[in-house]
Order: structure tokens, then C-alpha cells, then sequence
């Protein structure tokens, strides 16, 4: 009887281990983030490190049209914004921060909105999804080699 019990209770646990492991996998997907448990600890860990993933230098080719594109319209976007607003407010606005955005005045937010959406294009016209745009930037931040590779294919444009 007591090895039923024994049993049981280790079967639990296992379940228990597989639906915390799921929930964190699933929300690794979601958000982009690493999360990690330590079961010997039990303590959580959450990196926001993507794993290295491989470019083809067709998709970097394209990556790097799309931000040639897009620094040039966000240096005469941010130069108007800069006229409005003052240059230490307009280094704080990024497309991802809309309540940034919306304590604008109207003529700035106006400006910001345009470059918002005339980016979104752009990368979409270069044949990339936002998500792809942001996940090759992520790991040029985090990978030499890659920051290497995109220079190069940068400089051949």
C-alpha cells in the first residue's frame, strides 16, 4: 500500500513537472523570452537571449535594404520631431511605445504614426514580416559573426 502511495505521489510530481514545463514553453513562444526552471531549487529564470538562428544571406540581403530604407526615413521623420519636441524627448520614441507616442502634440504624433506605419511597409515591401525584421535585429545586437555578415552585404548594396 505504502509503495501505491509512493507511486502516486511520483507520478503526480512528474505531472506537475510536465504542465510547468509546457506553461513555460509556451510562454517562451509567446513572448520571445527564455524561461527556465530549476527544479532542485525551485526557482525560475527568464532570459530574453533568443537562440542563434541561422540567416540565409537572402533574408539579410533583404534585412538590410529595409533598414537603409527605414534610417533614412527615420533620420528627416526625427529631424521634424526634433523641431516640435526637442531632441532628448524625440531619442525616446520608438514605434513599440505608443503611450510615448500619444503625449505628443498632435503635429509630432502625426509625424511619428506616419513613420510607424510607412516602416511596417517598408520591411513587408522588402518581403520580411515584422516579426522576422525584429528577430534578425535581436540577433545582430547579440551575434558578431551575424553583425559581421550583415556589414558585408550592407556594403554590397
Amino acid at each position: 500500500m505504502i509503495n501505491q502511495v509512493n507511486h502516486l505521489s511520483t507520478i503526480k510530481l512528474s505531472s506537475t513537472k510536465i504542465i510547468l514545463t509546457l506553461g513555460l514553453s509556451t510562454l517562451g513562444i509567446v513572448t520571445g523570452l527564455t524561461p527556465e526552471y530549476n527544479f532542485q531549487s525551485n526557482a525560475i529564470t527568464i532570459n530574453n537571449q533568443a537562440f542563434a538562428q541561422n540567416f540565409s544571406d537572402a533574408e539579410l540581403t533583404r534585412y538590410a535594404q529595409a533598414a537603409v530604407e527605414i534610417e533614412r526615413l527615420r533620420r528627416s521623420t526625427f529631424a521634424n520631431i526634433e523641431a516640435i519636441v526637442g531632441e532628448e524627448r524625440s531619442s525616446q520614441l520608438a514605434c513599440h511605445q505608443q503611450n510615448s507616442i500619444n503625449e505628443l502634440p498632435s503635429n509630432a504624433r502625426s509625424l511619428m504614426n506616419d513613420f510607424c506605419q510607412n516602416s511596417e511597409a517598408i520591411v513587408r515591401r522588402n518581403g520580411l514580416s515584422m516579426n522576422q525584421f525584429n528577430q534578425i535585429t535581436q540577433q545582430v545586437r547579440q551575434n558578431d559573426a551575424l553583425r559581421s555578415r550583415l556589414r558585408d552585404i550592407t556594403r554590397q548594396l
